[in-house]
């Protein structure tokens, strides 16, 4: 790379010193050690919240042969439309590490922290390769390596898809600045950026960073630059069509549906006035990373469709630190690259360009931190350099600097560790937030507190006034406690308050079949569908309140929508069977059972209700084998050893 090709900073480079610094394998050791430092207590990490989703619970990924079903499905499975992601390569991934590792944590945090790893001596050679300083490529890395803000990207599990979007990234960016060299590279890079996508689509952001940076290093300022520039990206509009194009065929739109986002139906200045403010909070998570947080919402800063006083500073702050790229934009293009960049590379999760299924949050700055850290690693260039004693001034500020990020990610590291750490850190760090107080409540209920959880829910919906969750778990808890008349009362004021909480709509006819008011449980039920067409496991628990109801010709329709949205679901399976031996229909009842345990053998009424059927056919020996592996499932079960009993007697007797 000729030296016009190079980024220019502030600082004035001797040519004798451009290429001053460790060598690169040292340097590449000294960032790996950062990272073992910071992330090892992440070893020890379970699986929380998303992680159970998308790990434990998904069953695309115990499927190695057959994983390329997983190119036609939402990332997070059948039934998951809503939340409108589409991100195959991370569940390809998650496949391998099970087939290596089963369901033991350690091995899926592992391979984070081997992608993060990865990752930042990716970053280092692409500022080598921009600027030829391996000492301000090498403190970049460190600063990213160690920063806090990473911790939810490679502390949970689900963060993955940040690695790899951005790892890829890196690795198409640098095939593209080899393109030169060989063809190859032009394919490799198109190639790379296909997986960051698939990964990802915050990806799609790469090619403006990329443009960016050939801007600011002075490589597009002739027509043949251009034209060259455009042959060497015209492999990636195709990418980036057929993503878009796939990912509205899987989710039904490419966009997340109404209630999953935070500005449905509000006007883009809204959003532009209330993400001004978040846009602030985003410098601060860059420059002190003190206060974390799992889950942001507008307890942190409000939604606003009117000037205030914050929200002037607010926009007068974001326009001073854009106004600083432009203006270095010529003078200092490394500082204009560096500013710029975050801008472009957070404009997809911004919830200006696009609505998102999130306000702000920390995951998503894994790539913009580069941002931050390139500044961090040009100023402690300028110090080092100012004076004699400039340099060992500057290695002992980054040290300390690194010790404090250190010390922040490993005091983080262990709110991942279960779903009652998580809970308990989202409560302490956001106790404004209605999904704190749900959480908890979930950690409470699992405990036997009955008590506590429902005072945590009711937490959640003053919190949360207008949120529709709060209300329909609260009224499922009394549901599962028989408490029918106030779970109805809570699920119509959740309709009330939000109309698009689907979830609401099916508890809601569940729980009038269960009534006996049969017509108006199909309206509630058909209002839903209208709303929203949920996972199989949420048709399956409505068909299951009719069921308790009596009425077994609308609980037969509704196993079979669950089916229809997912064949592979074995409890809507094991539901449906039932159903049919109540309407009389034995060869369908054995036929739906049978393969709901060969889905799932821990179904232990599956196999109860399955020997039944077999006694009552008169197949003592095969209802016998059933019983034996309803034991297997709950040695402790009375019914299944009194039938085990009662069916080898008959057995034998014959």
């Amino acid at each position: 790379m000729s030296q016009s090709h190079r980024l220019a900073s502030e600082v004035p480079v001797p040519a004798a010193s451009a290429a001053a610094g460790l060598p690169a394998r040292t340097s590449y050791l000294l960032i790996g050690l950062v990272v073992v430092i910071c992330y090892a207590n992440a070893l020890n990490c379970g699986f929380a919240q998303d992680d159970v989703l998308v790990v434990t619970a998904n069953r695309a990924i115990r499927d190695l042969p057959h994983i390329y079903q997983v190119f036609a499905q939402p990332y997070w499975g059948i039934g998951y439309e809503e939340i409108a992601t589409y991100r195959p390569v991370v569940n390809v991934s998650l496949a391998l590490n099970y087939a290596v590792h089963g369901f033991h944590p350690l091995g899926y945090h592992l391979v984070n922290l081997i992608l993060h790893a990865g990752n930042c001596c990716l970053l280092y050679g692409l500022v080598t390769a921009y600027t030829q300083r391996r000492q301000l490529a090498l403190w970049t890395a460190l600063l990213f390596a160690a920063h806090p803000v990473h911790v939810e990207a490679v502390t949970q599990v689900v963060g993955r898809t940040e690695l790899l979007a951005a790892g890829f990234g890196f690795l198409s960016w640098h095939a593209y600045l080899r393109i030169a060299q060989g063809r190859h590279w032009r394919w490799l890079a198109w190639g790379a950026f296909a997986v960051a996508l698939y990964a990802k689509e915050s990806a799609l952001t790469l090619l403006g960073v990329i443009a960016l940076a050939e801007l600011c290093a002075g490589r597009l300022r002739s027509r043949a630059a251009w034209q060259r520039a455009a042959v060497d990206a015209s492999g990636f509009l195709p990418i980036v069509g057929s993503y878009i194009l796939i990912r509205r065929l899987v989710n039904g739109r490419f966009g997340v549906y109404g209630d999953q986002t935070y500005f449905q139906g509000d006007s883009w200045w809204t959003r532009v006035l209330t993400m001004s403010q978040g846009f602030v909070e985003y410098f601060r998570l860059l420059v002190f990373p003190h206060r974390l947080c799992a889950f942001y919402d507008f307890s942190f800063f409000p939604k606003v469709s009117t000037v205030t006083p914050r929200v002037a500073v607010s926009l007068a702050l974001v326009g001073a630190v854009l106004g600083v790229g432009l203006w270095a934009w010529r003078r200092q293009p490394l500082v204009a690259f560096a500013i710029l960049m975050f801008f472009v590379s957070v404009s997809l999760v911004s919830n200006i360009v696009v609505l998102t299924g999130l306000v702000i949050a920390e995951r998503v700055l894994y790539f913009p931190s580069i941002s931050i850290c390139l500044l961090g690693g040009l100023g402690l260039e300028k110090l080092s350099q100012s004076f004699p004693q400039g340099k060992a001034v500057a290695v002992t500020l980054c040290l300390v600097i690194l010790a404090l990020m250190a010390w922040r990610v490993i005091t983080r590291n262990p709110d991942w560790v279960d779903n009652e750490a998580y809970s308990r850190a989202l409560l302490r760090d956001a106790p404004g937030n209605p999904k704190s107080w749900m959480a908890m409540a979930k950690v409470y209920e699992d405990a036997g507190d009955i008590a506590a959880a429902e005072a945590a829910l009711r937490q959640a919906i003053a919190v949360g006034a207008h949120r529709a969750a709060p209300r329909t778990l609260l009224g499922q808890l009394y549901l599962r406690q028989g408490r029918i008349a106030e779970a109805e009362e809570l699920f119509r004021a959740a309709i009330a308050g939000n109309p698009f909480g689907w979830r609401a709509y099916f508890a809601l006819a569940s729980v009038l079949a269960r009534q006996g008011r049969l017509e108006e449980a199909l309206q509630w039920y058909e209002a839903g569908k209208r709303q929203y067409l949920p996972h199989a496991q949420v048709l399956s628990s409505t068909a299951a309140g009719f069921y308790r109801g009596g009425h077994y010709q609308a609980a037969c329709a509704i196993y079979e929508d669950a089916l229809r949205r997912d064949p592979l679901w074995a409890e809507a399976w094991a539901g449906y069977g039932i159903v049919l031996l109540r309407l009389n229909r034995p060869a369908a009842a054995r036929a739906a059972l049978e393969q709901a345990v060969a889905l799932d053998p821990n179904l232990g009424d599956a196999w109860i209700n399955l020997g039944v059927l077999y006694g009552e056919q008169g197949d003592y020996l095969a209802a016998r084998r059933a019983f034996a592996e309803a034991l297997k499932v709950d040695s402790a079960s009375t019914l299944a050893h009194d039938n085990l009993r009662l069916a080898t007697e008959l057995a034998f007797s014959r």
